[in-house]
């Protein structure tokens, strides 16, 4: 089993890195493993380098402001891979609440969903 955190949009974002370790990357690592688990997600998605910290969190705001448009939402999954389908938690939110404790309760459960809307 391995752990993934995966950002879902509607539409193509570009990818990022930063020096301190926030990234946005094409979703490689297990994608087949991921797609097994027979999750409805959204068709972009990307792999996200994301630690629950206030600065990553608005990072990660910022990085959503720049590249989605108001109204829109994009998917934030926890994932554990390996485990075979899995009936997902979801929950929903706005960008201006993210914040470190959000990221924190994310990574609290796998197959968890955070949908965010911009």
């Amino acid at each position: 089993m391995s752990a993934l955190i995966l950002l879902c949009a509607d539409h193509p974002l570009p990818g990022t890195v930063e020096p301190d370790g926030f990234s946005v990357q094409e979703h490689e690592y297990y994608r087949e493993a991921v797609n097994d688990l027979g999750l409805m997600m959204k068709p972009c998605r990307y792999e996200l380098n994301l630690q629950a910290t206030e600065g990553a969190a608005a990072e990660l705001r910022a990085y959503l402001e720049k590249h989605l448009r108001p109204g829109e939402d994009v998917e934030l999954w926890n994932l554990w891979v390996g485990d075979g389908p899995a009936r997902p938690s979801r929950f929903f939110g706005s960008l201006k609440d993210v914040a470190a404790d959000t990221l924190e309760q994310l990574e609290e459960q796998s197959q968890t969903c955070l949908t965010i809307r911009i």
